[in-house]
């Protein structure tokens, strides 16, 4: 087996950003609605002004992590004003003990390390 891994040479000063974000279901609610409308954030989440690429995983029956990458933190920012985003918090403005949400951002600081085709941070930088 033989393939190679590289690197990708970012900017001084990386504008993208990974965001992470995940959803626990706490109850039956919570659960019901995760299942139904994850495919729905995922894809909307997707075709968003300035997101890249969009990774989804399972951790639990009740527990699910995207990673979505965008190539400013204001086009992320642009998102969270939008309508979709706002749809989406709805069921939590409803059911606040259904689900628990959690987000982080990050930037890179180096490259990471790649193989095949670009995913990731390699989509915009490389």
């Amino acid at each position: 087996m033989s393939y190679s891994i590289y690197q990708v040479e970012l900017p001084e000063n990386p504008e993208a950003i990974a965001f992470v974000n995940g959803f626990l279901a706490r109850d039956r609610a919570g659960l019901i609605w995760m299942w139904k409308n994850l495919l729905w954030i995922k894809n909307t989440t997707a075709t968003a002004d300035g997101c890249v690429q969009v990774k989804a995983g399972i951790c639990a029956a009740n527990e699910v992590v995207m990673v979505s990458y965008w190539r400013s933190p204001q086009s992320l920012q642009a998102f969270f004003k939008g309508k979709f985003h706002r749809q989406m918090m709805q069921f939590v403005a409803k059911h606040p003990e259904s689900l628990c949400l959690y987000n982080e951002t990050y930037q890179p600081t180096a490259s990471g390390k790649y193989s095949h085709e670009p995913q990731g941070m390699a989509t915009i930088y490389g």
